[in-house]
């Protein structure tokens, strides 16, 4: 429930309690409905209990418990009605009565209402309720305003609801417009309606629903039509706003038609004005149209466009022909960081396709350029089955599907400071005189963050596009940059005749986190560590399925990861005949992890009979071999019988056989501290690094004959750096438990740098803190941990973890000669200067945590690594977690307040150690893309 419901509720609710409370003895109520009183006794009885209940409800309503408040006060009013049936009148009577002694004025005068009129009445369920009815004049809010206002209450066991409702609504649309729309749709009409506005326990409604919901609607106007009006609720800050937008039609002198959406009008209503007696309106304002479509039909230019605003600026699409050419146009214009952004994509047609030779012609051609804006590889990857590139190369009606392709341009090209975009496009087509095969293609280059996207879509239709036979479409995307080769190619919506063909192809070449993923249609069931990048993948496959006779699927996979090779596939067949049918499937899935060496091959196969949909007679057989050493195999037997006979069932094994695995010889203890002492004992651990947002008030160069590091020199650091110590052997703050097949000494150790970073440590002396920050680095966990097979398959690859430390020197209180010895003399002859910059403050994070979402970021959340985890702070009566980590390196965590990114949170690895503390943890762990 919003604010607002809940003010004015707790407001009618209060004063119905307050009108209870006076009807406190028998004499006082027989008084009120001009009753004699005959049972004082009994009356007395009834109204003693409502005062109990009334005070229960009191009690509730002061804690803002408005469930229980409304229960006690209606047990209450339940024990007046009583006693009024005891003096021969009915409920609606007493509280009419009651009301019109003592009237909330300040809402009567505020909407201009008259006396109620009251009346008992039963609701959908046929429970009484007590229903209470306002009528009033009108009210307005220029240039808003309603011819009669009715305010209905309705009270019984469900709760409170209250509704107001406005007839002969009008809004001026005319006077919210400026300029070109001013002009289109003109100053004049006024679009009337009726309105009604619900308050329950649901919030603030009309028609049961927040919105925007279409009004019909009349418009005052002769040169614009009103093809509807649409309503929308919006609740936010205790106050309520009410948006009316219209959808208008006009055409100009025959040759210019717009349609205008969204022109309208926000009227604020706020549920404090209102229990003070004042109008309920806020200041209106006006709502600027959402979307503007514009068709032109002037002799030899024809065509049509479509302006549509979205956050941050407005995007639009342009479709004209001059004569035989057509030229087609899509872009969106945004603000980011003060400059404009903005991205076109432009393509024009030729009436006749230009000949390249061997029966190649050129259809089409056009381009992509875009300023302030950023491409994302992932989007285009993950949209390709869902039309994505449909929908930026060359579209065939930009204008009809130009709200469809401005969500996917935004999508596909997120605003972004100091980036741009530019490639060209092409639509190349085979076989004359009818194209047999067609193929757009793209190429899309971004920078500063240098990534070149290759796009394409591809069809065959045999032996003609219209009647085709054989009819395949493809859609692929290559990135190349941004430390990957990614390549996804999509056969969806294709047939060769009865058969619908579809499948998924991906490549992953990574380089900042090394990895190679090769699959054509999916990965293993059991296989849980798929890159992000080529998830949502699907089987290749072929089904037939006509309403009746055979049915068959085939499908399958292949895959290639960096510890596994997977493949396996399907069979489903079946045939119908009226309303029984057979049908059968055969499955195989196979998983070879490379290291350690092993393999799982399941294979199951079913056959069944059914009548009417419903199975009568069925088998099923499953069974599963693991090996070699040692070889383990177990399979299942299901039987289906007519009800209401058993299903029985047979379970053989596991059986295990074979020698096991022998052991390898016992390896050498290795000193991960030792191991990291040597790597940075390196010169090439010890990097400068810039300080992030610093101004730079000169450049240094090297000076003749002073070495600037490397070797045994030391390496230059300016005033305004930082220094970056780093290595990759072993990760900080993570408990390593073996390197490889060795162990760890001693056993499990975790590295950590104590007390803090000092420096300028001479002679003994402790020197002086600084401040220290952390550096990731990519390390191999798998070969750290020790971990099951299932877990060894769920493990990422590579995970970020600490590797080092930037270290700010400037924060050292001591003494410059101190630090002499550790900073390399040059001479150096600049003027700096240090604009002062106020310091701005940290606002502090904001999490909305629910109970489950707690226990969930104790493991692998922001809060993982926070003193929370350290005190293992979980539920012991939790026998068992499901446990969903992201690694580090696919994860993005950001600061709600700030939109700062934050990194201190715990990685799979720790996760990982806190689901061996609970029962079933570590079995149920799965990793999942991003």
């Amino acid at each position: 429930m919003d604010d607002t419901a809940r003010k004015l509720l707790a407001a009618a609710l209060r004063y119905a309690a307050g009108r209870l409370a006076t009807l406190d003895t028998a004499q006082k109520l027989a008084e009120l409905v001009e009753k004699p009183l005959a049972d004082a006794v009994q009356v007395q009885g009834h109204l003693t209990t409502a005062g109990t209940q009334l005070a229960t409800a009191v009690t509730a309503l002061d804690a803002g418990d408005l469930a229980n408040g409304t229960r006690h006060l209606w047990d209450a009013l339940g024990e007046v009605d009583a006693a009024a049936t005891i003096l021969g009148v009915k409920l609606d009577v007493v509280a009419q009565k009651a009301i019109e002694e003592a009237p909330p004025r300040a809402l009567l005068q505020g909407l201009g209402l008259r006396s109620p009129v009251a009346a008992m009445k039963a609701d959908d369920n046929g429970s009484p309720l007590l229903e209470v009815t306002w009528k009033g004049t009108s009210a307005s809010a220029p240039p808003f305003q309603v011819d009669a206002v009715e305010l209905t209450v309705r009270f019984g066991a469900p709760g409170l609801s209250m509704t107001v409702a406005g007839s002969g609504a009008s809004i001026d649309l005319g006077r919210g417009t400026d300029g070109l729309i001013r002009k289109l749709i003109g100053a004049a009409g006024s679009a009337s309606t009726d309105l009604a506005f619900t308050v329950d326990a649901r919030g603030v409604t009309t028609r049961g629903a927040v919105g925007p919901i279409a009004l019909p609607a009349r418009l005052d106007a002769q040169v614009v039509e009103l093809q509807g009006l649409d309503l929308a609720l919006n609740a936010e800050g205790g106050d309520l706003r009410i948006d009316l937008r219209s959808r208008l039609l006009t055409e100009l002198l025959g040759v210019l038609k717009a349609r205008v959406d969204g022109a309208g009008l926000r009227l604020p209503i706020d549920p404090a004005r209102i229990l003070a007696g004042q109008q309920p309106f806020g200041d209106p304002s006006f709502l600027v149209p959402e979307a503007i479509g514009i068709s032109l039909d002037a002799g030899p230019v024809s065509g049509g466009g479509y302006l549509r605003v979205v956050q941050g600026g407005f995007g639009g699409a342009l479709a004209l022909t001059i004569g035989p050419v057509k030229v087609d146009a899509f872009g969106l214009f945004r603000e980011v960081d003060g400059a404009m952004s903005f991205v076109v994509v432009m393509s024009m047609r030729f009436p006749v396709p230009i000949e390249l030779g061997l029966l190649f012609t050129l259809n089409a051609v056009g381009g992509i350029v875009g300023l302030g804006v950023d491409v994302m590889p992932d989007a285009i990857a993950a949209g390709i089955k869902d039309g994505v590139l449909e929908q930026l190369m060359f579209p065939p009606d930009v204008v009809a599907a130009a709200p469809t392709i401005l969500q996917t341009l935004g999508r596909v090209f997120p605003a972004k400071a100091g980036s741009f975009v530019v490639g060209p496009m092409v639509q190349l087509a085979w076989g004359r005189p009818i194209s047999l095969f067609t193929l757009d293609v793209g190429v899309v280059l971004a920078a500063p963050d240098p990534v070149i996207v290759i796009v394409g879509l591809a069809r065959a239709a045999l032996p003609t596009e219209e009647a085709p036979i054989i009819d395949l479409r493809a859609g692929v995307m290559a990135q190349f940059g941004r430390g990957k080769v990614l390549l996804r190619a999509e056969l969806y919506n294709s047939r060769i005749a009865l058969f619908s063909v579809y499948g998924s192809l991906g490549l992953l070449i990574r380089f900042d986190d090394p990895g190679v993923y090769l699959s054509a249609g999916g990965f293993h069931p059991k296989f849980t560590a798929i890159p992000g990048e080529l998830t949502g993948m699907r089987r290749i496959g072929a089904e037939m399925s006509p309403p009746v006779g055979l049915q068959l699927r085939l499908e399958g996979y292949v895959a290639v990861t960096p510890n596994t090779v997977q493949f396996g596939g399907s069979i489903e067949i079946g045939y119908s005949v009226a309303v029984a049918a057979v049908r059968g499937s055969l499955t195989l899935d196979a998983l070879i992890q490379l290291d350690p060496f092993g393999f799982e091959v399941a294979i199951s196969a079913g056959v069944h009979v059914e009548a009417f949909g419903i199975a009568l007679l069925g088998v099923q057989l499953s069974g599963r071999l693991t090996g070699p050493s040692p070889w383990t195999i177990e399979g299942r037997g299901r039987f289906s019988l007519p009800w209401p006979l058993p299903d029985p069932s047979i379970d053989v094994g596991p059986i295990t056989f074979g020698p096991s695995r022998p052991a390898s010889p016992a390896l050498e203890a290795v000193a991960p501290l030792a191991k990291v002492a040597e790597a940075l004992n390196l010169p090439e651990a010890w990097q400068r690094a810039e300080r992030a947002g610093q101004y730079v008030p000169v450049r240094m160069t090297p000076v003749p004959g002073v070495p600037a590091g490397g070797g045994d020199s030391p390496t230059v650091i300016a005033p305004w750096e930082l220094v970056r110590c780093s290595q990759r052997r072993f990760p900080w703050q993570m408990t390593i438990e073996r390197v490889g097949a060795a162990p760890v000494a001693p056993a499990k150790c975790r590295l950590a740098v104590p007390g803090g970073v000092r420096v300028g440590a001479v002679g003994g002396a402790p020197g002086a803190a600084v401040d220290s920050s952390s550096v990731t680095e990519s390390f191999a966990i798998g070969q750290l941990l020790q971990l099951s097979a299932d877990a060894q398959l769920g493990a990422p690859d590579f995970e970020d973890r600490q590797g080092g430390l930037t270290i700010d020197l400037s924060t050292a209180e001591t003494d410059a000669a101190a630090l002499l010895p550790f900073v390399h003399s040059v001479e150096l002859e600049y003027e700096d200067s240090w604009p002062g910059r106020p310091e701005e403050p940290i606002e502090p994070m904001r999490l909305l945590i629910s109970d489950a979402m707690l226990r969930l970021l104790l493991d692998a959340g922001p809060a993982g690594s926070s003193a929370l985890r350290s005190a293992e702070d979980w539920r012991p009566q939790l026998a068992e977690r499901r446990i969903e980590v992201r690694p580090v390196s696919e994860v993005r965590v950001t600061d709600v307040a700030s939109g700062a990114l934050r990194a201190d949170f715990a990685p799979w690895s720790d996760a990982l150690f806190s689901a061996r503390g609970v029962q079933g943890g570590l079995a149920a762990m799965t990793r999942v893309g991003a």
